[in-house]
């Protein structure tokens, strides 16, 4: 394990020098990072629409989204 200050720049340094590392420790630099702020609201489960108090439930259309497909990452 390697740990203290890493950032992807040292981790690379490691790895291509084939060091044997089996985790890096990268929390100061996870840690640091500017926060994204946003909402995750579920609007729908197993097609029925849903929403907790005070949203409206089911699927809102946005024309800035595109569909996702998820086969190549599982």
């Amino acid at each position: 394990m390697v740990s203290g200050g890493l950032n992807p720049d040292r981790v690379r340094y490691f790895k291509e020098a084939g060091a044997p590392v089996d985790s890096y420790a990268v929390g100061s630099y996870i840690s640091g990072a500017s926060p994204i702020d946003f909402t995750g609201d579920i609007k729908e489960i197993d097609g029925r629409p849903i929403a907790k108090r005070g949203r409206i439930p089911g699927i809102t259309a946005s024309p800035r989204l595109q569909p996702v497909d998820l086969s190549a990452w599982l």
